[in-house]
C-alpha cells in the first residue's frame, strides 16, 4: 500500500514538473540572477584589503646649531692714516689746486695728512700684491681688499709689509713720509682705491677712525 502511495506521489509529481518546467526554470533564473547581483554588490562595497603607499613625504632636518653661520664683512674703510685728516680731495671731473704744479687739475686719489712718521693702516682686511720704493714716490703699497676693491698706498717710509702678505684693516703696512711726488704739500698719503678696475673716491667708503 505504502509502496503503490510512494508511487503515485512520485507520478503526480514528475507530471507536476513537466507540465511547469518551464515556469520552474524562470524562477531558478531569477533567483541565480539576483544571486549574482547580491555578490558583486557586497564585492564593489568592501574594502580591499591592500596597503597603499603614500608617496614618502620630504623629510625636514633641524638646522644643526654647532654649524657656524659665515657672515661676509661689509666692505667700509677705516681711516688709514693714524691721526690723518681729509686734504686734497678726489676729482675726476672738477679741476682742484695742485700746489706742487702750481697748477689746477685732476685729482684720482685721496691725499690723507697726518704727521711724518704716523702709522699708515691697511685700512681692510686684504692680501699683498705689490710692494716697491723709489725716491720720486718713496714707498708703495699695494692691497686688493677682494670684492673688486684694490687700493694702492703712495709716500710711504719704513714699509713693513711684503708681496704676499695677508693683512688686517689694523695692520700697519708704513709710515707716513716725504718725497719729491707732492713734495709742497704737508706730508701725507697719496691714497688710490680702484673698484673693479675703476678709480673711486675713497672717502666714499672711510667710515671712521682706526682705534
Amino acid at each position: 500500500m505504502q509502496k503503490k502511495d510512494a508511487k503515485a506521489i512520485g507520478s503526480r509529481l514528475m507530471a507536476f514538473l513537466k507540465k511547469n518546467i518551464h515556469y520552474i526554470l524562470m524562477i531558478l533564473c531569477v533567483i541565480a540572477i539576483g544571486v549574482v547581483v547580491t555578490v558583486v554588490a557586497v564585492l564593489n562595497t568592501t574594502t580591499p584589503d591592500i596597503d597603499v603607499n603614500k608617496p614618502d613625504e620630504p623629510t625636514i632636518e633641524a638646522p644643526d646649531d654647532d654649524i657656524p653661520t659665515v657672515v661676509e664683512k661689509k666692505f667700509a674703510l677705516v681711516m688709514p692714516v693714524e691721526g690723518g685728516t681729509e686734504g686734497r680731495g678726489f676729482s675726476d671731473t672738477a679741476l682742484s689746486y695742485n700746489p706742487t704744479l702750481n697748477r689746477y687739475d685732476g685729482h684720482l686719489a685721496l691725499d690723507i695728512i697726518g704727521k711724518e712718521g704716523s702709522k699708515v693702516y691697511a685700512g681692510f682686511d686684504g692680501t699683498v700684491t705689490e710692494v716697491t720704493n723709489d725716491a720720486h714716490y718713496g714707498g708703495t703699497v699695494t692691497i686688493d681688499y677682494g670684492k673688486g676693491f684694490v687700493a694702492t698706498f703712495k709716500l710711504l717710509a719704513d714699509v713693513s709689509v711684503k708681496k704676499g702678505d695677508k693683512v688686517t684693516e689694523k695692520t700697519v703696512i708704513g709710515k707716513i713720509g716725504k718725497f719729491q711726488f707732492e713734495c709742497k704739500q704737508d706730508a701725507h698719503l697719496h691714497y688710490e682705491l680702484t673698484q673693479n678696475n675703476k678709480l673711486v673716491d675713497p672717502m666714499q667708503y672711510i667710515v671712521g677712525d682706526n682705534k
